[in-house]
């Protein structure tokens, strides 16, 4: 007889929220970290979260006087790379600390049953004799110690040890890479005229940049995400500081990290197997932000998973509805823009004010749907956008468009599931990604 149900390698915000879902269903649940309690996710510590996230994904709703709670806002907005054409947007978001929400949702995972173990680490997966997944190895200090479990959940971040340690048709091993990361260098910065403090969050998606509310009023963020290394997403912060003008500021300190930025892998699921979270690189194409989108998704493996365990029946053919459910509705959609995005970002300045000026890609909530061919056609005779550039536009667009269509034939079983992902990895070769754009000025 196993020793838990539910066997999970991460303890940050992935692995505990879906320890509390399977908790809460009476499973026994145990969740394992390398990390000491007190330093998990404390390089990065402000997040934003959609308001209506909370009643979706089943979590309390943050509120003032909560110790995760920072403020809110309820509109965003984005400008072109020469700080023009400013696009409004509704979006009510919760500012939280995010060290405090794990905390809060661990509370809720360990009163549902859920147990935690820090300071120990994954070493590798354990086989019965049918080479079926049967648990793990851990090292805690000096000493080696296995863990049967019915089911092992991959909730270990970029780094992603479980799945890449795995040798299996279904899961593909390869790493997140430095060129398959978005790396975040956060400036926490206070203005010298208070009332220029940051009320709403702006984007500049030319230069990946951002200024966004923090903790102090009197202050914002200013956020820069670039592929390849920090190095490369301070030289890309430069670049916005010395394009985009500011109120003067002065630097109150700094954070890194990093998040994926890359296709998610084609499979979740093996026998007995589930990976979640930074683990598949599940972020937004847009934004590069990952918390909210995991939380949907573990809610649909939540569901599998429990009738799963009722089943007694942990196959990849029983737990594959996880990988269909996804990959046909977000995954498709997420496919187009990561592919799109390529072209998007593949032009001058001047030709990304253009497509701002007609409501292209970045559109107002107010504005009507352009005549794309129309406007395009027009800024080209006109010279306000090089042909090359559309050119990129249209050919990123059709190989997202190509993809879209194949995420959403995607096979309902495992039988079909060579034959597309071949099909797959052909119309990703085409597609490209964002960091081969990627050179230094």
């Amino acid at each position: 007889m196993n020793e838990y149900d539910v066997l999970i390698i991460g303890a940050g915000t992935t692995g505990t929220y879906f320890s509390y879902l399977m908790a809460k269903e009476g499973y026994k649940v145990l969740v394992i970290e390398k990390e000491k309690e007190e330093n998990i996710r404390k390089n990065l510590d402000i997040i934003h979260f959609p308001y209506d996230g909370f009643e979706e994904v089943g979590l309390p709703t943050s509120k003032k006087g909560d110790p995760e709670y920072e403020k809110e806002f309820f509109e965003t907005y984005n400008r072109s790379a020469l700080n023009n054409y400013e696009k409004h947007n509704k979006n009510h978001v919760a500012v939280l600390h995010l060290p405090l929400l794990i905390k809060k949702i661990r509370t809720m995972a360990i009163k549902a049953g859920a147990k935690f173990v820090f300071e120990t680490e994954f070493k590798h997966i354990m086989y019965d004799d049918s080479h079926t997944i049967k648990g793990v190895v851990v090292k805690q200090g000096s000493k080696e110690k296995e863990i049967d479990a019915t089911v092992v959940v991959d909730a270990s971040g970029i780094n992603s040890v479980v799945r890449r340690d795995l040798n299996d048709p279904y899961i593909e091993t390869f790493e997140i890479g430095p060129k398959d990361r978005f790396f975040v260098l956060l400036k926490y910065v206070t203005f010298k005229d208070p009332k220029d403090g940051a009320k709403l969050s702006c984007s500049w998606p030319y230069y990946k940049c951002w200024v966004a509310p923090q903790m102090d009023n009197k202050g914002a963020i200013i956020g820069c995400g670039q592929s390849t290394s920090i190095d490369y997403a301070r030289k890309g912060m430069d670049k916005f500081l010395k394009r985009i003008p500011l109120p003067e500021w002065t630097l109150d300190h700094e954070e890194m990290g990093s998040t994926p930025y890359c296709r998610p892998p084609y499979s979740f699921v093996t026998d007995h197997f589930i990976a979640l979270g930074d683990a598949i690189a599940l972020t937004h194409p847009m934004s590069g932000e990952g918390i909210y989108l995991t939380f949907k998704m573990e809610h649909i493996a939540s569901v599998v998973l429990t009738e799963a365990l009722k089943r007694n029946d942990l196959t990849v053919s029983s737990l594959w509805r996880i990988n269909y459910v996804y990959q046909r509705d977000e995954g498709k959609d997420f496919a187009f823009l990561r592919a799109g995005m390529v072209g998007a970002m593949n032009m001058s300045e001047k030709d990304n004010d253009f497509l701002f000026s007609k409501g292209i890609i970045f559109k107002d909530d107010n504005e009507k749907e352009p005549d794309i061919p129309k406007a395009l056609t027009s800024g080209v005779f006109h010279k306000m956008i090089s042909l090359k550039s559309v050119n990129n536009l249209l050919v990123a667009f059709a190989r997202g468009n190509a993809l879209k269509n194949h995420y959403s034939n995607y096979p309902e079983t495992p039988d079909d599931y060579k034959a597309w992902k071949d099909k797959a990895d052909r119309l990703w070769e085409r597609a490209g990604k964002i960091s081969d754009l990627d050179k230094d000025e």
